[in-house]
């Protein structure tokens, strides 16, 4: 598979319904280990907050379930810009009985929120599907509040391939294939470098995605029971930090 030229046509999703359910399985099988070591770095580094966090590209609203429950005084909004996923999520959450989450339909170019009225943005596998990440980010720093915490983390294309190919493996036949396509609609470290400081982002760094130890601590018997232990989280995922978040 050739990833040094992104991938930035249409992926082939079929029918939207399908999609949604081939997504909420793959959610559910294999990425809630991540969507919680996530939630619990994003806790070590944001701190005790109140306000409102933004979840951008929410899908069935893993990542704004485990936030909200380790943020209890944030309004976590997911934001999606699918009908029927954004649905999904406003279902699963409410028979959840989460009372601190919202979902709106909407687009990440074009955010329906007051300028800095923001505390947090956060997302989880949705840069590479995002076509402007310019427009995008420059979104996020009109939204965000002075002294907020941004955190995105998503696929890297140049991971390595035997890496991305195992992962393939574990899958089915089409959500592999989505898999495999967002591998090389993904971007680089130094791609999305050069993105954050065009859209004046200057105070946000680019890495590897690597999670702390007392991150890892708290979801080691997620992690001893998933078919992703042993990955190398940072050859895979990369992110988008600012802030350190806490006073």
């Amino acid at each position: 598979m050739n990833r040094k030229e992104r991938l930035v046509e249409e992926f082939e999703l079929g029918k939207e319904d399908e999609a949604v359910g081939e997504y909420e399985a793959l959610t559910d099988g294999y990425l809630h280990i991540t969507t919680s070591l996530i939630a619990d770095e994003v806790a070590s580094l944001f701190g005790d907050r109140t306000g409102v966090a933004v979840d951008l590209g929410a899908g069935p609203g893993g990542l704004v379930k485990e936030l909200a429950t380790r943020f209890s005084s944030l309004l976590v909004i997911g934001v999606d810009i699918s009908p029927p996923m954004t649905k999904l999520a406003r279902d699963r959450l409410k028979a959840d009985g989460m009372n601190n989450v919202v979902f709106v339909l909407a687009d990440v170019h074009h955010l329906p929120f007051r300028p800095q009225s923001v505390t947090m943005v956060v997302s989880q596998g949705s840069i590479h599907h995002w076509r402007g990440v310019n427009i995008a980010l420059e979104e996020i720093k009109q939204v965000l509040a002075e002294g907020g915490f941004v955190y995105l983390s998503d696929l890297r294309r140049d991971a390595p391939e035997e890496m991305v190919q195992n992962i393939a493996a574990l899958l089915n036949k089409k959500q592999a294939r989505a898999f495999l396509n967002s591998v090389r609609a993904a971007y680089t470290i130094e791609e999305l470098t050069a993105l954050a400081a065009d859209a004046g982002l200057t105070n946000m760094r680019v890495e590897a995605e690597a999670f702390s130890r007392r991150a890892i601590a708290q979801n080691i018997k997620k992690l001893r029971g998933s078919p992703m232990k042993g990955l190398r989280q940072d050859a895979l995922n990369l992110r988008v930090v600012s802030g350190s978040g806490k006073k």
